[in-house]
């Protein structure tokens, strides 16, 4: 007969293995959603795999996110890297999104990347320094 203490643990670990690996065969197993919070137009949005260098298809499609949409679609079980590009043509990448198994919701603001946040104020300058020269013309 065989030992119960035995059984136990080998049954335990058998289903901890069958939990960790992330296989699914169905498509888009889990949602990302982005909410543009920020005060420009997203044109562009990408996403591929961490660490590949090809960024594959738009995935608006053509169609663009303005300020205040929101814009959701399906993805796969994986981590990712995205790449965001805005009116201006201002590149944002964001790195190790984990997007496995789970529906994600990301909130774009003007401060979430770097670069965006420098383009927001070069914006807010160039719109100052015109104001400017139109009251003193």
């Amino acid at each position: 007969m065989m030992n119960t203490r035995l059984l136990v643990p080998a049954l335990a670990a058998l289903v901890s293995l069958s939990a960790v690996g992330c296989v699914i065969t169905t498509d888009d197993d889990a949602t990302f959603t982005i909410v543009n919070e920020s005060s420009y137009v997203i044109e562009e949005i990408y996403l591929t795999d961490v660490g590949d260098p090809t960024w594959g298809s738009n995935q608006l499609r053509g169609d663009v996110l303005f300020p205040n949409e929101t814009f959701t679609f399906g993805v796969n079980c994986d981590y990712y890297d995205a790449l965001i590009i805005d009116e201006d043509g201002v590149r944002c990448e964001v790195f190790n999104l984990d997007l496995c198994l789970n529906d994600s919701t990301w909130y774009f603001r003007n401060n979430t990347c770097t670069v965006f946040n420098a383009a927001a104020k070069a914006r807010a300058e160039a719109e100052a320094a015109k104001a400017t020269t139109a009251t003193t013309n």
